[in-house]
This record gives structure tokens, sequence and C-alpha cells, in this order.
């Protein structure tokens, strides 16, 4: 289960999106902007809602009223992907087991947890097929951690507290190979592949223990898969953009973290989800999404 810090941002955001209200709505849908509900409601007949879906802080369904209105062609975002055209938007992606190598078959049992990115974007630049994984983020004051320290099945804790041990024997890393899975986890050996080892794809870490313990887990898993679909001819360029809601003041500092730690800082990007309404797919929907969520 995800679990963020309620930062400031958080509470004062919550608190107003509330209004003296209820923080949950009867119904998950009721936190959509009308029109959008049916191809919502397309999207949750295929996938697993999350536990807070009702909250009015939803990230979900922030994601859902943020990426929804688009097809593809009204989608524009920012440099250096603002000359794509987009051809389709899928939310709630899980990718091909294989990719990553988190789940034994090629799509996740019910018992089983995969990376899924909120929002993938198909699009082409001429004749290059460009992919777009997309992180949002609304009052979160950060990204999912890691839990193989603390997981009971993990016996070899040595190299979550030494970075070193890590990137030379990454095999030893609890997320390769966790109790009762019958494949290897591909993180390391598509950083590896990218960069010619692990220490060359990330030569910003200077901390001595693990620099994916924390707020940089997540990230490292959205950017492996970007690599995975490159490595795999499923893209000629693929990319991770966070979009975060314009306020937030600590996902940024996050993102920049993480950058700081990478060999190709830019293929990680950050968007404010504002930007996102210059256009208005929907009538009405821009406006409903400022009031809304207070952008």
């Amino acid at each position: 289960m995800r679990t963020y810090r309620a930062t400031p941002f958080a509470r004062d955001l919550n608190a107003a999106m509330r209004g003296g209200g209820s923080p949950c709505f009867p119904d998950w849908r009721d936190g959509l902007y009308p029109p959008l509900v049916p191809r919502a409601e397309l999207v949750a007949s295929r996938i697993r809602l999350h536990g807070s879906v009702q909250a009015r802080n939803s990230s979900m369904v922030f994601a859902f009223n943020l990426l929804l209105p688009f097809t593809g062609p009204e989608l524009r975002l920012a440099a250096p992907l603002s000359d794509v055209a987009w051809e389709r938007v899928e939310l709630e992606w899980t990718p091909p087991g294989g990719l990553l190598g988190e789940v034994d078959g090629e799509v996740p049992r019910p018992d089983e947890r995969a990376t899924a990115i909120d929002g993938v974007l198909w699009g082409r630049r001429g004749a290059k097929r460009i992919v777009a994984l997309v992180e949002v983020k609304l009052s979160e004051g950060g990204f999912t951690p890691c839990g193989g320290v603390i997981s009971r099945g993990n016996r070899d804790q040595a190299p979550c507290h030494d970075a070193a041990l890590l990137f030379g024997a990454p095999e030893r890393c609890y997320l390769t190979r966790p109790v009762g899975k019958q494949r290897d986890r591909r993180y390391w050996s598509i950083f590896a592949r990218a960069h010619g080892d692990l220490a060359s794809a990330f030569p910003g870490v200077t901390t001595p223990g693990c620099p994916f313990a924390g707020d940089s887990q997540q990230l490292m898993r959205q950017h492996a898969l970007a690599l995975a679909l490159e490595q795999e001819g499923l893209a000629d360029e693929a990319w991770v953009i966070v979009l975060h809601h314009d306020h937030n003041p600590d996902v940024p500092g996050h993102v920049d973290d993480y950058r700081a730690l990478v060999a190709d800082p830019g293929r990680i990007l950050r968007q404010p989800a504002s930007t996102l309404l210059a256009t208005d797919p929907i009538e009405g929907w821009a406006d409903w999404m400022l009031a809304r969520y207070l952008l």
C-alpha cells in the first residue's frame, strides 16, 4: 500500500478541497468531471482502483480528470516533448511482465504488485516512436519508497546500507529476487546495459547507503521501464514525466534530487499540471479543474 508523508501543503490542500465537508465522496465517480464518467468507468473496469479512490484528494481521480479529456492530438507537453504528435493516451498502464521482471507471467496476478504507470502517452516525432510515462502527483509529499529493507524475507540487508556493495554486486539486492518469485527483476541489468555498469548509470550517488531506499525508488523503476522500452524495441525514445500540482512544494525537489543521481537527467521531466489546461478539449473542463483542485 502506498503511504505518503502528510506535509503542510497536503493538509492545507485537503482542508480547502473539503470545504468543511466530508474528506470522501459517497462514490468515487463523484470526484470526476461529469462528462468523463463513462471513460473513467471503462478504465476502472480493467484495473484495481486505489483504496483511497473516494477521497477528495485522490491522485488516481486527479489523473483521470487530468488526462482522460485527451485522445492524443489535443495534448501538448513542454519541451523537449512539445513537438511530439501524440496518438493515444492510456491510463493505469502495467507493462508486460517480462520488461521489468516484477511478476512471474506477463500480466500480474491479483496477489502480485507491479509498476503501474498513471498514464502512458504514445506518439511520434516524424518516424520515431515516442513514449512518455506519466506519474501524477496531487497532495503527496513524496514517492513510493522501497519495501525491501523492511521485508521479513530480506536476509541480506548489507546492500541496503552500502551503495558501493549494491553497485558492485546488484544480485545481492533483495529486489533482484524477492522471496517466492520465479524470475529476477531486471532494474539493475537494464541500467547496466544502458550505461556499461550500474555505478556509471548513477554517477551522482554520494551517500553511503542505498540511494533508492526512499523517494528515488519509484522514479528509479519508472526510469528503468523507459530504458527497457527502448532496449526491447518498443519505442525509439521513452521519457518519464511527473505532472504535479502547481503549488506542491515537495514533489519537484524529489524529482530534482533523483535527476542529480543519474547519468541521463534529461530523460526525467516534470511539469505543473495546470499547463495541460491551456487547451480545453471538453467545454468547461479547464475552469472546472482550476476550481476543483485550486490550481
